[in-house]
């Protein structure tokens, strides 16, 4: 029986695609013991237990200033003296990290027991965690080009592309806009800021639609504001008369992904992703304060093809924003050369590949393992993808 242990968070992307994995690897190996650890935010147990998969929480922190040092490798310690335990009772064929500050303490642990590591690099710029572990870990999979440039000292790179939920591509139909009450006549606007919402965006979304609604007279708008910006949206939105999907959250992205002709939004690894996968046309906002400006060149990886326009926060305001939309919203030509652009920068078989990493890896440290790869060969895509080995 192939066991498998998946380590990451800090935030829902790095989990999302280790699910994508994960259920890749149920597909072909139904007995598969697959186990998630996660640190212990509580909305991360909620991203997992919706999957059926089990679960081990790892307190685990980042380290923000010198002074946070003491408690910091207090915190670690314990960290990765819990994982170690709980790798050896489940004794796991391989680890796989999907980045965040939650991977790291795991990682370390597995690498104490000589187990196989493969790291999941999701953003543009390599994460710091992955960074550091690159040159101990035996195989990083990542999801840009031009990432592998990056990770010099890690041994094996593979480029598979990051996992996306397999449910995101849909055609557009007449039920996908009936649950909204919108009309498929109509120009759809998606606008969001991640799991916890984005207040800098919708604020100034907001202050821009009634500007809009007279520029756009036919336009419609989903609004994922997150927690903290639901209310004032909603009072907004009526007062202006706009036509509008309001909600904190959206679990089924693929009925609202099937309908949007432009989507506003960070730019987070999966986000992007995700807009890669079904072509929409994009106006991504970074968040500014991402670690490396992470974001920032998640976009950029579809922004210098012409599938996406980036707007710095900082240069964000209502007039920009508006002209941005109604420029693009009128240009149906623009939409459609962009949903091209941005459709060629997918990776449709992202979890197969992935997959097909994870056991090439087992096949090149475990002898038994290669029986397992050569029994699944047959399920890989023809479509090549770019590897790098060290040696």
């Amino acid at each position: 029986m192939l066991k498998v242990i998946f380590a990451g968070g800090g935030t829902g992307g790095h989990l999302m695609a280790g699910i994508s994995i994960a259920e890749e690897i149920s597909s072909r190996f139904p007995d598969a013991s697959i186990v998630f650890f996660c640190t212990d935010l509580k909305k991360e147990a909620g991203y997992l237990k919706t999957s059926g998969y089990q679960i081990k929480q790892i307190r685990a922190q980042t380290l923000t200033s010198f002074l946070s040092l003491p408690k910091f490798l207090f915190v670690s310690t314990i960290g990765i003296f819990r994982s170690l335990i709980h790798i050896v009772a489940i004794r796991p064929d391989i680890v796989v990290g999907l980045g965040g500050y939650g991977s790291a303490l795991p990682v370390v642990a597995a690498y104490f027991c000589r187990v196989p590591i493969v790291l999941i690099e999701q953003n543009s710029i390599p994460g710091r965690a992955n960074r550091m572990m690159a040159r101990w870990v035996d195989t990083i999979l990542c999801h840009w080009e031009n990432t592998a440039k990056m990770l010099h000292k890690a041994r094996s790179i593979r480029v598979t592309g990051i996992p996306v939920r397999k449910d995101i591509i849909r055609k557009k139909t007449e039920k996908e806009y009936k649950i909204f009450g919108f009309s498929r006549q109509e120009k759809t606007l998606l606008i969001m800021g991640g799991s916890q919402g984005a207040q800098t965006i919708n604020r100034v979304l907001l202050q821009s639609l009634p500007k809009l609604k007279k520029m756009i007279p036919e336009l419609q708008i989903i609004h994922l504001t997150g927690k903290l910006g639901y209310g004032e949206a909603k009072t907004v939105y009526k007062s202006v008369g706009i036509r509008a999907f309001i909600a904190e959250y959206f679990e089924e992205m693929s009925l609202i992904y099937g309908i949007a002709d432009l989507i506003i939004s960070r730019s987070g690894a999966n986000t992007v992703a995700e807009i890669a996968e079904i072509g929409a046309p994009a106006i991504f906002i970074p968040y500014p304060y991402a670690t490396d400006d992470h974001q920032y060149w998640n976009a950029h990886e579809l922004s210098q093809n012409g599938g996406a326009i980036i707007i710095k926060q900082e240069e964000l305001n209502p007039e920009m924003m508006t002209e941005t939309i109604f420029r693009l919203l009128t240009n149906s030509e623009k939409l459609h050369e962009m949903r091209g652009r941005n459709k060629k920068q997918s990776k449709p078989f992202a979890a197969k590949r992935a997959v097909d990493g994870i056991l090439q890896t087992l096949a090149e440290k475990k002898k038994g393992a290669g029986q397992i790869f050569e029994r699944n060969e047959d399920q890989k895509e023809n479509e090549p993808y770019y590897t790098r080995t060290v040696s």
